[in-house]
């Protein structure tokens, strides 16, 4: 069996403890830096000397691949990230289409994400909203800026501490001038939430009133 395992996004209290038993008990581990998840088990009191540490960060080696695939036909495995659920907007994500098409058996405990509390904290109508990941970096980007302008139901994304302030010039381009949720630092000491006008929040960022800092889910509103 495969169990997906979300870790904490930072607050190490996030954890479930269902995911605290689990990693307690399964023997072997695919994460995304062993030394990240070596370092939670620390946090978490947990010993890990008689554990097997695999790194897997894409599928383009078929052997490494098949060398999982192994594994899993015989053992239990917990596979997890460095922070939240894995894969949601990750490419590993593709270990579960391979486990179905192998008939091996896998599943996805639920636990923390910064989406959903996104979604909540920004008081829009999400009785049905859009997810799209992470926006592209370049090629593509100006054409899903306008396809989630043009949504007629809220889209939320994430983006870059590296890219934010271009994003908040990109939209001022395409003249967007409804409503904006922010939201960074989930979890974290210094969370921060806005939810407000496009030109409020551009306003914000002119006068340096908003730390460049940590990961941000955008969330747009483009309802007239």
């Amino acid at each position: 069996m495969l169990y997906l395992i979300p870790t904490p996004i930072w607050n190490i209290d996030d954890i479930t403890i269902r995911a605290l038993n689990l990693l307690k008990e399964l023997p072997i581990l695919i994460c995304e830096d062993t030394r990240t998840t070596k370092k939670l088990l620390n946090m978490l009191n947990i010993w890990y000397e008689n554990k097997q540490f695999f790194s897997l960060t894409s599928f383009t080696n078929q052997g490494k691949l098949n060398h999982y695939l192994n594994l899993l036909k015989e053992n239990d495995i917990w596979m997890l990230s460095d922070a939240w659920t894995p894969w949601l907007s990750d490419p590993w994500k593709q270990l579960i289409q391979i486990c179905s098409e192998n008939n091996l058996p896998y599943t996805i405990l639920p636990g923390a994400n910064a989406l959903i509390p996104a979604v909540v904290w920004s008081w829009f109508d999400t009785s049905s909203f859009c997810y799209i990941g992470f926006l592209p970096q370049k090629k593509w980007r100006q054409t899903a800026l306008k396809e989630c302008i043009e949504r007629d139901i809220p889209t939320f994304f994430y983006e870059s501490v590296h890219r934010i302030e271009k994003l908040i010039k990109e939209l001022d381009e395409l003249n967007y001038s409804w409503k904006i949720s922010m939201t960074r630092e989930i979890s974290k000491l210094f969370e921060e939430h806005i939810t407000c006008s496009f030109e409020e929040l551009k306003n914000k960022f002119e006068k340096k009133e908003i730390q460049i800092k940590g990961e941000f889910v955008i969330g747009l509103y483009p309802i007239k």
